[in-house]
Parts: C-alpha cells; sequence; structure tokens
C-alpha cells in the first residue's frame, strides 16, 4: 500500500472532532511500555489543554479479565492507546459506546462504525510512526500548537525501536523524522551522532559502561569492577581534578575515539555479532534537567516506571514533576541491572538454553528473566545479531508462556510475517498472538513450547516456499532477479549451517562494514520512509 500520511491525519482529525465535541468525562487507557505511556501522556495533555475531564489508567495489556469488566463502565467514550488494534473482536461489540483507538500494531480485523481507528498501517504508514507519534498527530489535529508535544512523541519512538521506528543506522525515519524537526524548530529537542551508551550526562562513566546492554560489551556490562579495569586499562581517567565523577559527555574527542575503539575490540574479541555497532544518533531534551536531558535515557527511565509497576511515575516524569526522578533512581538501577543480569546469563547458558532450527533460534528461558522484560532482551539480542533466522524468547509468564519474536528486514523481504505466524499458532494450541511483521509477541499454555516451535518452523518455511521471485540487492548494490527456492536450499539452512546475510565465503567483513541484511535490501524501510519526507516537519499538513 502507498503511504498516505494525508488520509492518516484525516482521520485523526475525524477523532479530534468528537473530542471536542463530547462533553462528558472520557475514559482512558494506555499500554505500560515506554511508547504507551508517552503516547498516554500526550493525549492528557492534550485533553486537559481541551478543559476536558477524563480518568486514566495504565495496563499490561488487554486481557479476558479487562473485557469482563468493561461492559460496565460507566464512561460512554472510550480511548485506547498502544493497543486496541489487535481486540477488535471484542471491542467491535461494545455498540453501545464510542471508541477512538490510537495504536500501530496489525490490526485483527476491522472496526465496527461506533469506533474510530487511527492506525498507521491502515495508511500504508508502515513501521516507521509508533503510538506516540500517531498520539501527538491527533494532539496536533486538536490545536496546531500544541507542537511542544513533540518532544513526548520523540521519547516514545525511541522507547519503541525494537518496532523499528528507529532506523538500521540505530536514527529516526519516516514520520518520525518530521515529528523529530517539529521538536527542533519548537527548542525541545537537538540531534547529534555519538556512542549508544546509557547514562552519558547522568552517570559516572564506569557506571554508565556497567550498565550498558545495547551495546553489550562482554567483561562489562553488568561489572563494576569489570567496567572500572577496562577504563583504566584504556587509559582514560575516572574522575576530575576536582574529584568529581567524569560522565561521557565529559570526554574529549580523543578519548571518545580512544573508547569507541575499546569497546568495538573488547566486543570482537569475545565474539560479539556486529562488534562496531556502537553508535547511533544522540537526542538531547534541551528543556529538561541535566540528568533527565537524553532522551534515550528518558525513554528507559520511563519504561522502568511500566515493566516493574510504576507507570504513574512514567507519567510524571512526561510532565516535568520534578519529585519523579527521585523516586525512581533506585528503580532504574535496578531495572538496568535485572536487564545485565538477563542478558549475562543467557551468554554463559546459550548452550543449554538455545535451539536453533533450519527456520528460527528459540531461546528458553523459563524463570531466569521476567516476561516483562523479555522483549527488551531478544531486542537487544535481535540487534546485535548477524543471522537472518528469527529469533524466539520464551519465559514462563501469569497466562502460561509469554513469547517475544524478531525478524530481520531481510527475512520480511522472504514473506516471513511474524504476526501471522504468532497469530496462526496461537488459534492452534491456545492463547494469543499478535503485533507487527517484524516484532510480534504471543502467550501459549505451559508446556506447548515444543509444539509451538514445530508449528512456527512449518508457517516459516511455507511462507518461504511461497515466496517464489524477488528482487534483492546484492553488496554491490546491483538488483538481480533470483530464485527464492535456490536461496532457501543453500543459505537458509535447510541442506546447510549458512544464513541469508552472513558473510559468503571470499567476503571478509571488517568492522565499519555496512550491515548485511538490513542494507543489502534496495529501498529498506529506512529509505522507504525517510526519503518520502521533506524533512520540514509537519508544517505541510498544521501548518506553521
Amino acid at each position: 500500500m502507498t503511504e498516505q500520511p494525508e488520509l492518516l491525519i484525516e482521520q485523526a482529525r475525524k477523532a479530534a472532532r468528537l473530542l471536542k465535541s463530547y462533553s462528558d468525562t472520557i475514559r482512558v487507557f494506555g499500554q505500560y511500555d515506554a511508547d504507551g505511556i508517552t503516547a498516554t501522556a500526550i493525549f492528557s495533555a492534550s485533553l486537559l489543554r481541551e478543559n476536558k475531564n477524563f480518568h486514566v489508567t495504565i495496563l499490561k495489556q488487554l486481557n479476558e479479565s479487562f473485557f469482563s469488566g468493561i461492559r460496565g463502565c460507566k464512561e460512554k467514550l472510550l480511548v485506547f492507546l498502544d493497543f486496541g488494534s489487535g481486540q477488535l473482536e471484542f471491542l467491535n461489540t461494545l455498540s453501545e459506546k464510542k471508541i477512538i483507538i490510537i495504536d500501530h500494531h496489525q490490526p485483527q480485523g476491522k472496526p465496527a462504525d461506533h469506533i474510530i481507528q487511527i492506525n498507521p498501517l491502515d495508511f500504508g504508514v508502515a513501521e516507521n510512526l509508533s503510538s506516540s507519534g500517531t498520539s501527538y498527530l491527533l494532539s496536533r489535529c486538536l490545536d496546531t500548537s500544541n507542537k511542544d508535544l513533540s518532544e513526548l512523541a520523540i521519547i516514545g519512538a525511541i522507547g519503541d525501536s525494537q518496532a523499528e521506528s528507529i532506523g538500521c543506522d540505530w536514527g529516526l525515519v519516516g514520520l518520525n523524522r518530521e515529528i523529530l524537526h517539529d521538536a527542533i524548530t519548537c527548542n525541545k529537542v537537538s540531534s547529534n551522532r555519538g556512542l549508544r551508551v546509557w547514562g552519558r550526562t547522568m552517570r559516572p562513566i564506569h557506571k554508565a559502561l556497567e550498565y550498558s546492554i545495547d551495546p553489550y560489551i562482554p567483561n562489562v556490562s553488568g561489572s563494576q569492577l569489570g567496567s572500572v579495569k577496562f577504563l583504566q586499562d584504556n587509559g582514560i581517567e575516572l574522575k576530575k581534578q576536582n574529584g568529581d565523577w567524569r560522565t561521557l559527555s565529559d570526554l574529549t574527542q580523543e578519548e571518545q575515539r580512544k573508547l569507541s575503539s575499546a569497546i568495538i575490540i573488547e566486543r570482537a574479541g569475545n565474539g560479539q555479532e556486529n562488534p562496531e555497532w556502537i553508535f547511533g544518533d544522540v537526542y538531547e531534551l534541551l528543556n529538561r534537567p541535566g540528568e533527565l536531558r537524553d532522551a534515550g535515557e528518558f525513554a528507559t527511565m520511563i519504561n522502568a516506571c511500566g515493566k516493574l509497576g510504576k507507570a504513574y511515575l512514567g507519567l510524571e516524569l512526561c510532565f516535568g514533576n520534578p519529585d519523579a526522578t527521585e523516586k525512581i533512581k533506585n528503580l532504574l538501577d535496578e531495572y538496568r541491572r535485572k536487564i545485565g543480569t538477563s542478558l549475562s546469563w543467557i551468554e554463559k547458558n546459550k548452550e543449554k538454553i538455545k535451539k536453533e532450527t533450519p527456520q528460527g533460534i528459540y531461546i528458553f528461558a523459563g524463570d531466569k528473566i521476567s516476561e516483562h522484560l523479555i522483549s527488551n532482551i531478544i531486542s537487544i539480542l535481535h540487534k546485535n545479531s548477524n543471522s537472518i533466522k528469527p529469533l524466539f524468547g520464551i519465559v514462563n509468564s501469569e497466562e502460561g508462556l509469554k513469547i517475544s519474536a524478531r525478524a530481520s528486514e531481510e527475512c520480511l523481504q522472504l514473506g516471513v510475517n511474524l504476526k501471522g505466524i504468532l497469530s496462526s499458532v496461537c488459534k492452534d494450541i491456545g492463547g494469543e498472538g499478535g503485533g507487527h511483521a517484524g516484532a510480534s509477541g504471543a502467550t501459549i499454555p505451559k508446556g506447548a513450547q515444543e509444539l509451538f516451535v514445530e508449528k512456527v518452523d512449518n508457517l516459516i518455511r511455507e511462507a518461504l516456499d511461497k515466496h517464489i521471485n524477488i528482487k534483492v540487492v546484492d553488496k554491490t548494490a546491483n538488483s538481480k532477479e533470483i530464485n527464492t527456492h535456490d536461496n532457501i536450499d543453500s543459505d537458509y539452512g535447510k541442506t546447510g549451517p549458512k544464513e541469508i546475510g552472513a558473510e559468503r565465503e571470499g567476503q571478509a567483513k571488517s568492522p565499519g562494514s555496512e550491515r548485511p541484511a538490513e542494507r543489502r535490501i534496495e529501498n529498506s524501510k529506512q529509505n522507504r520512509g525517510a526519503q518520502k519526507m521533506e524533512r520540514k516537519g509537519l508544517v505541510q499538513y498544521f501548518g506553521s
């Protein structure tokens, strides 16, 4: 489908007209991750400016217990942020309500007449606009002066990087890049290129490296002693002359180059795939206090609040409550520590818990990794993997087994759709599944993991077999027609260990070379989304 942002915005205007005319209390439900919380904050701020009465609840998901209770909700207008599109079958039955859905996940069915669904996927704006960005479009439709809320949309997009709001060069793409332009022009955000290490402004260098999980630094991430020794071995002073701890932002350019080289060497020496993938766009929040100025750190804080059961603190952060920062410091340390510990545990136990089939890679973590963190863990592992095969994480949850899955751009080009696969498998074995083509999740009954793997493998194989002729681009950027069956047999794993996107014989890979999976595809997501935009912000839709 051709991208039609104008129609997406017209759908947002339709919802804005309903909101402006509605005089009773509005019931608002937001999802509990960084994208959902920022989307809820944008929407709530917009309602406050419209002098509307509303009640907000943040939820992990829309499950059976929610469905059983929502019919008795006294409010007549319900709004869902970062979920809802996957629950249309139920929401369509609430014909006595008016419903607005602000989401970016794959819709399951078509919305009934009482539902206004604002979803980029309905208008061909695929994978480069998260729910926070969609909520921002609605806020601009309510009042064009809401341009200042673009800052929260950027934070949400960064927090939702696992769903490809962040491009293969770790920078915002597509409509999100236009929203970034809005944030820059209203002096809310600045953008620069730098080392993707969390805590660049608010943590001592050794703590920033200790808490670094993406990129993961072997022998350093998760270890304070390891991080201190790493810096000392590379001649980087930990303290200023006055005795204060130095941060990453205090390093000279020469020290930054030295540190970057050392991290790459450490990653390469310990078998990390793509050791040079440590750089990206760094977004600074210009009107936030020093320790909250890094947008990536801010998004991580909000995500920690939601995943550790304190979503209300994430909303307070978005609204600028100065007390919220102090409240979440210990919470944030716990969150980073748990992710770092989980990554270290996987690294040490991967031979025991990792199962690789010709069609996919599966990590069985049981109780060792929280169901609230598995999506973050799988996202980090997938970003740093060279394999084209889809990656699945399987952990215990309250509802059974929680599954988080990721697939590369090249895998999608070969016809694999994780959302469709997980939805189909869950219908067969029980549970629920959905999400995006390249980033999806599911819940299945306990004890069903082997059946799950078998059925997923079968569906991936079927998808590849159906995909007969496609255009791909090799590393010389020359387009050619290939027979996918030949490609599958020789590269994907049916008859051998090679993977599409892995280095071919005689093609040595060096640090700094192009990412094989993402950049071999002509007109990748980043190019498709970003090149169509004029990078003038949303002035073309809302005026100056």
